[in-house]
């Protein structure tokens, strides 16, 4: 009875041995195979992680990259903004300077400035342009086709002899004749001259009528005037030239006005 009991409680022990090894066996199968799904969704995980870091890392890259080109694009739209402002400005700055000339040359549209002076002789009680003084009227006719603003302001004379009236007579028939020559020869318009006769010259106190003071006398005075916005155009033509011109005549232009200012003539 006892062999039989102590042989149950030992095969008892044994089937009990051999469960739980069983047991362990598969425990640590199921723990194996939970570390091998572990680490599988783990590194499934850190690819995935790694995929999108890099293509995070790419467009960041992109826009990075897109960021330097609109930076590009704004630098050079900084740069013409600049240039399209410098050429403002200095448009503006043009324009002040055109309507300050045109306000000047507006102001001065009816002041007029003396150019030149010529003289024409007449032989005693007589009208007539004599052959000598032709030339004299011509280099005046070219400087009115030069400047059509310029005008003639012509003063008739006659010597101390013979009554007053008739000496005022005479001074205007002389002025009108050389108003008439050029008009006919060089087609000169009327709105260009200005006549007045002056009448005889009265000698100074003291001073004998010699034949060559009465000859001096008998004269028409011709004053050629311009506008002050002519001569300045005139010297703005000047300081543009290269070569300045070098005439002296009625017809050209005076060395000496390329030295004078407005105010050594008069003007502001």
């Amino acid at each position: 009875m006892t062999r039989r009991l102590a042989s149950c409680i030992l095969c008892g022990g044994v089937a009990m041995l051999g469960g739980a090894c069983a047991t362990k066996d598969f425990v640590r199968q199921e723990v194996d195979a939970t570390e091998r799904r572990l680490t599988e969704q783990m590194t499934a995980t850190e690819t995935s992680q790694e995929t999108k870091l890099r293509e995070t890392a790419a467009r960041v890259g992109q826009t990075r990259q897109a960021i330097d080109v609109a930076d590009q694009r704004l630098n050079g739209l900084d740069l013409k903004m600049g240039e399209v402002g410098a050429r403002a400005g200095s448009a503006e700055t043009q324009a002040r300077d055109a309507e300050a000339r045109l306000s000047q040359r507006l102001a001065s549209r009816n002041r007029y400035r003396l150019v030149d002076t010529k003289l024409v002789y007449f032989d005693s009680d007589r009208t007539e342009i004599r052959s000598q003084d032709v030339d004299v009227l011509e280099s005046v006719a070219k400087a009115l086709t030069a400047d059509p603003n310029a005008v003639l302001e012509l003063q008739g004379f006659a010597d101390a002899r013979g009554r007053e009236r008739y000496n005022r007579e005479l001074g205007r028939d002389r002025v009108e004749a050389v108003m008439r020559y050029l008009v006919q020869h060089h087609g000169v318009e009327l709105r260009q001259m200005r006549a007045i006769t002056m009448g005889r010259v009265v000698l100074p106190a003291g001073e004998k009528p010699s034949p060559e003071a009465l000859a001096s006398a008998r004269r028409v005075d011709i004053r050629l005037l311009a506008p002050w916005s002519s001569w300045e155009d005139t010297l703005g033509q000047l300081e543009s030239t290269p070569e300045p011109r070098r005439s002296s005549t009625i017809s050209g232009v005076p060395e000496f006005l390329k030295t004078i200012t407005p105010s050594d003539l008069g003007g502001k």
